[in-house]
């Protein structure tokens, strides 16, 4: 995970603000005694990180500096690379998404243009589309008594600037999501029941 955050550091455009890291283990749900849908593990334990980075100029300038930086293959491609054409997940619909006003050329309302990979998703503020999207400040770390059998949670770095102060100095917050479904940080861990 780490790997992948100082990657996408490294794009031109971008300046780290923060990352949240989660760490949790878990008894899966079984489900209830009508539902059959026991899960064949006793625990498993899943990592997430969501980075924040502050974007320097136009969000459609960094795009396609963030496809060069070859840190996935956003959304399906075609061979050798090449964005699937009007393809959502990919960085050609996203730059279309901003270049059309987030508008089907007969009015329709096009859907969020964030950037899908296996376990990966980069969003970005658009404020001012016909459908808004404005990256959130990270939640607070729940209590490690919250639930489950084992939880951690930090911050890099540990007084890091809030979402708001750097919107109001970057004008655009972009989140870089890992973990989920698709990733190797997905149930890294488990605990296999016995048959």
């Amino acid at each position: 995970m780490r790997t992948l955050i100082e990657r996408l550091s490294t794009v031109e455009g971008l300046e780290h603000v923060l990352t949240r890291f989660t760490d949790s283990c878990a008894r899966p749900y079984n489900g209830s005694i009508f539902e059959n849908n026991r899960s064949p593990y006793h625990l498993t334990c899943s990592m997430q990180a969501v980075a924040y980075f502050g974007v320097r100029g136009d969000i459609t300038d960094v795009l396609p500096r963030i496809r060069a930086a070859h840190i996935a293959n956003w959304g399906p491609q075609v061979s050798e690379g090449v964005d699937l054409p009007h393809a959502g997940g990919t960085v050609t619909y996203a730059l279309t998404y901003h270049r059309e006003g987030g508008r089907c050329p007969d009015g329709r309302l096009m859907s969020a243009p964030t950037l899908e990979a296996p376990g990966l998703r980069i969003d970005w503020d658009r404020l001012h589309m016909p459908l808004p999207n404005r990256v959130e400040e990270p939640a607070a770390c729940l209590p490690v008594e919250s639930g489950g059998l084992y939880r951690r949670c930090s911050t890099v770095p540990d007084a890091p600037m809030s979402v708001a102060a750097a919107r109001t100095r970057y004008g655009t917050i972009l989140t870089f999501t890992l973990g989920g479904w698709g990733s190797t940080a997905y149930h890294y861990f488990t605990v296999p029941r016995r048959k």
